[in-house]
């Protein structure tokens, strides 16, 4: 028994070292970026034919990274995001970036990424994310975060006021009518009303098409349109125009005097009651192309003569009137050249509510190379408040568990010592009826207070001579009401044994449970969030759903030691009280032989 008592500790402290220096030895990856920076992630591409289908090499595309509660401890970054920073592969140069939105308290974070170069068919590309620095400075760089020909670029997360241009062209918008505020397919977007509502921006000098253009919008229409314009820009020598009719989206071209024009057919079907990507894109001696969802539509020739506008920018019903737009818009980008097919599919891709193109890592730390050993701190990092208020309570339950078992064990270990001891004491008595057996030196514990009780019975039922040589034998009653007593005390040691126990059986029956209770609260606020963010992909979703599967992995940590310390427990109290048992049966067939020898 001692033996076996002793290997339990030995092996349950080389477990607890075990966790506690695992961690140390499986960190230290060659590479970090920066000393400064306590944790990383790897954001993965994946342009395969499964996820974006982008077959060409892609450079200087901006990405959305969206951040939620399933793919991102915010707890680890400083409140504002200034310690997020974004490394290429090489773990070397530093990419520009800027921040749309986050929000610590709805773990909600827009930012957007300019990647140098990202390969086409292949989910082999990857960027990495480092935060966790209260001393950072900066960092975000708005402007260089978009490619050289991209102009224009309304975020619309404004509350009030026309949008904001993020790229360093300022082209900021001079009139906007419209409502402001709305859930868009990216954070926030606007709405338009019809007649009246519309975006204007002023000409300038970076809004030359003079080498083609590209309009780009994600749309929401919930009804037909009467030869809405989505997008217009004219001049005294062409006009343009991106229109739907009905549910048709259309694109034109013409020249002053409408001596030359190109317009697209009205084959591009836009689905009412969900968002969708509309690309245009067009050069002079080119093509006019629109691209739904990524998916090129339909296409004409442009005439090489036929020039491109260079007048103020409208998005929404023109300067004219009659042409108004019914419905949400958001993620409003101009470029100064045609986006090529690849792009445009990238694009819709990243920025989709699926997000397909992008994956999210495990959190590392200090240069942890993500062994096992260390998804622990990651996940435990991930938890939510809700988690750690059940991961609290499991806690409390295994604390004291754990003190009921220790506490049990001692007694149960001194319990049978001491029932040996006086067992061979007893044993050695030849008359322990009339001759007390020696119990000063035992404690009061089993059979040794079980004893006391029996012989106080017997002692005080047969009197005889002063120096107990001769003694009446006891009578019937008398051994009766000796082995009552000794039966009560059975009972009274029973109950001594088995107290506390319901502790450990609480903590077998009711810590699952508890931990199933933090999981289902929990998967339910992963998938609530990400509805918010509006993002759905495996890989967001499962740093957020293993935080949650935490509080079940606790509750079991908690229960299956509970459940062997039960078992022990019950197994040791089972074998001490046979023994009481079987002395009650000793000591009351001693005293009936006994006192029978006296009479």
């Amino acid at each position: 028994m001692r033996r076996t008592t002793t290997v339990f500790w030995v092996w349950l402290i080389s477990m607890l070292l075990g966790l506690l220096i695992l961690p140390g030895l499986c960190s230290a990856e060659d590479g970090w970026w920066n000393e400064g920076w306590q944790y990383r992630r790897k954001i993965s591409f994946d342009t395969t034919s499964t996820a974006a289908d982008v077959k060409e090499n892609i450079n200087d595309l901006t990405v959305l990274i969206r951040l939620h509660s399933g793919n991102f401890a915010f707890t680890s970054a400083r409140d504002d995001g200034g310690d997020i920073r974004f490394v290429d592969a090489d773990d070397v140069t530093l990419l520009k970036h800027h921040i749309e939105k986050i929000d610590v308290l709805d773990e909600i974070a827009l930012i957007w990424v300019k990647v140098p170069r990202i390969g086409g068919a292949t989910d082999q590309g990857f960027i990495w994310m480092y935060y966790g620095n209260e001393e950072a400075v900066g960092g975000q760089d708005p402007g260089g975060s978009f490619a050289a020909d991209q102009v224009v670029a309304y975020h619309l997360g404004e509350m009030e006021g026309p949008p904001k241009d993020a790229t360093v062209n300022n082209n900021h918008a001079v009139v906007f009518t419209g409502g402001q505020g709305l859930p868009g397919v990216i954070g926030n977007g606007i709405t338009l009303n019809g007649a009246g509502d519309h975006i204007e921006t002023a000409s300038s000098p970076s809004l030359s098409f003079s080498a083609g253009f590209s309009f780009s919008a994600w749309v929401r229409i919930n009804q037909g349109q009467t030869d809405a314009w989505l997008f217009a820009r004219q001049d005294d020598k062409a006009a343009l125009r991106v229109g739907i009719d009905g549910t048709r989206v259309y694109a034109t071209v013409t020249n002053a005097d409408e001596s030359e024009s190109a317009t697209t057919d009205t084959s591009s079907d836009l689905p009412t009651g969900s968002w969708h990507l509309v690309t245009v894109t067009g050069a002079s001696g080119g093509n006019l192309t629109i691209f739904i969802d990524g998916m090129q539509m339909t296409w004409i020739a442009l005439p090489t003569t036929l020039p491109l506008p260079e007048g103020d920018l409208m998005i929404g019903d023109a300067d004219a009137g009659g042409h108004g737009v019914f419905g949400d818009l958001d993620e409003v980008g101009i470029y100064t050249r045609p986006l090529s097919a690849d792009r445009i599919r990238a694009i819709f891709a990243n920025q989709g509510p699926e997000g397909k193109m992008i994956a999210y890592g495990i959190e590392e730390m200090g240069g942890g190379g993500g062994m096992p050993a260390f998804y622990l701190g990651t996940i435990l990092r991930n938890v939510t408040l809700d988690g750690l208020i059940v991961i609290g309570l499991l806690m409390v339950l295994s604390i004291v568990s754990w003190m009921v078992f220790i506490g049990k064990a001692g007694f149960l270990l001194r319990a049978d010592r001491e029932n040996r001891q006086f067992m061979t004491a007893f044993q050695a008595c030849d008359n322990p009826v009339v001759t007390s057996v020696e119990t000063d030196r035992f404690a009061n514990l089993g059979l040794c207070r079980l004893y006391r009780a029996g012989y106080a019975v017997i002692r005080n039922g047969m009197l005889g001579d002063a120096d107990g040589a001769t003694l009446p034998m006891a009578s019937p009653q008398m051994l009766k009401a000796m082995k009552n007593e000794l039966e009560k005390n059975y009972i009274d040691e029973t109950k001594r044994l088995n107290s506390n126990l319901t502790v450990l059986t609480l903590a077998i029956s009711g810590g699952p449970f508890l931990g199933l209770l933090g999981t289902v609260w929990g998967v339910m606020n992963t998938f609530a969030a990400m509805a918010e963010a509006g993002e759905a992909n495996i890989m967001a979703i499962a740093p957020g759903v293993a935080s949650a599967l935490s509080t079940t992995v606790v509750g079991l940590i908690v229960a299956i030691p509970a459940l062997f310390a039960y078992n022990f427990l019950t197994t040791r109290i089972k074998d001490i009280t046979v023994d009481l048992a079987v002395f009650i049966d000793d000591f009351s067939m001693k005293a009936e032989n006994q006192a029978g020898e006296t009479a």
